[in-house]
């Protein structure tokens, strides 16, 4: 389990180490040996965290075929290298074909005795944040929890995909209908997040959003108002609309103020609007796809529709 432990130590600390010492001991490693499967897995781990995944992938499709061919197609060493490679068919937008992958090597890892806890946390995040991203919240709490529950052990340092990890189970626990357990684990990942890409980064403010939204659904909109304000604002200065959290953003903002101020109502739901329209501008014929959307952003019409009505009756 050499290849576990040199592996699980660039994993907790993916930006340590320099590059050309990696090559180095690449280079250093004899052919066919356990050291050689180490060296690669660093070296491509290293390279995945620095977006440089086409470099990593002969690396790892290397690494894999020796690693089964010394412990055999279901060793810990095997199991983790194909959740990385798993990662880049994530990258290709290819989430159907990783997520059989992920699941696999989460079952094996959390089946071996000797599997470093941070080869475990990390496929078990990674599992749970490809299943978040097909919508499948349901299955993504259980290795969501269990990523997290290991972190929060001290064994672990996660790292960079800690923040996306609690957001993606905040969510599941709201898609479930769990918001006041949802929203600690939500704040719990816009703390991270601020800490970790600063306070207007895109997925920033995504997290404000999730946060925000779990508190209206709690009847707390006083509170959620700041935060959705704010993430309203920090897209306006982008100029970026055509993403769900632009739009969901403005959409909750032109709810909560269309009753209190239209006027302000009205803004809202047209940056709102703004962004559904370049959505679907997007798409080259009136597909299914085109169809799905439009139908999501109905109310955002509808918000408009009304606050234009409610400042007509204050006139």
């Amino acid at each position: 389990m050499a290849v576990c432990s040199a592996a699980a130590a660039q994993v907790s600390d993916p930006l340590a180490g320099i590059e050309a010492d990696a090559r180095a001991a690449l280079t250093e490693s004899r052919a066919g040996s356990e050291e050689r499967v180490a060296a690669q897995v660093t070296l491509a781990i290293l390279l995945q965290s620095r977006g440089r995944y086409q470099e990593a992938e002969p690396l790892l499709r290397d690494a894999h075929a020796l690693a089964m061919r010394r412990e055999g197609t279901d060793s810990a060493v095997a199991a983790f290298i194909s959740s990385r490679l798993a990662l880049q068919l994530f990258v290709l937008d290819r989430a159907e074909a990783a997520e059989p992958l992920l699941r696999r090597a989460a079952t094996i890892l959390s089946a071996a005795r000797d599997a470093p806890p941070p080869f475990v946390a990390m496929v078990l995040l990674d599992h749970g944040l490809v299943l978040a991203h097909l919508g499948r919240h349901g299955e993504a709490e259980a290795p969501l929890r269990r990523g997290v529950a290991l972190v929060d052990t001290g064994a672990v340092d996660a790292g960079l995909v800690l923040p996306g990890a609690l957001l993606a189970l905040g969510t599941a626990l709201r898609a479930r209908g769990q918001a006041a357990e949802a929203e600690p684990v939500l704040r719990r990942a816009l703390t991270l997040h601020e800490a970790q890409f600063g306070r207007d980064h895109f997925a920033t403010r995504v997290a404000l959003v999730a946060v925000g939204a779990a508190l209206r659904e709690q009847g707390r909109e006083g509170e959620a108002e700041p935060l959705l304000r704010r993430a309203v604002y920090a897209h306006a200065a982008t100029g970026i609309w055509d993403n769900f959290a632009a739009i969901s953003a403005a959409t909750a903002m032109g709810q909560l103020t269309r009753r209190r101020s239209p006027g302000e109502a009205r803004v809202f739901y047209a940056r709102a609007a703004l962004g559904a329209q370049r959505r679907i501008a997007q798409y080259r014929d009136h597909g299914p796809a085109a169809q799905a959307e439009l139908r999501s952003f109905a109310p955002i019409f509808v918000g408009q529709v009304e606050a234009a009505w409610w400042m007509g009756v204050r006139k």
